[in-house]
């Protein structure tokens, strides 16, 4: 993606898209590149909320989340 800002300089009027960015890093990899349109699904732009989280906490939600999932379905631990 670098190159091909590259090959768009000599064209001022042309943009280059990032589309569809599978994963929250290709968000960050984008904008420190420059790209100048983004696309991103609601899945992957949710998941910005969760920059700076703490690993501990989100990994407790986690497994709360599991914990909680299973109750529901009748399973017994």
């Amino acid at each position: 993606m670098t190159e091909c800002l590259e090959l768009l300089r000599p064209y001022p009027n042309a943009e280059l898209i990032w589309a569809s960015p599978r994963e929250l890093l290709n968000i960050f990899q984008a904008d420190a590149i420059g790209c100048h349109i983004i696309t991103v699904t609601h899945d992957v732009l949710r998941k910005l909320a969760l920059v700076g989280k703490g690993l501990e906490e989100y990994s407790l939600e986690t497994v709360k989340m599991f914990y909680d999932d299973a109750r529901e379905a009748g399973f017994q631990l």
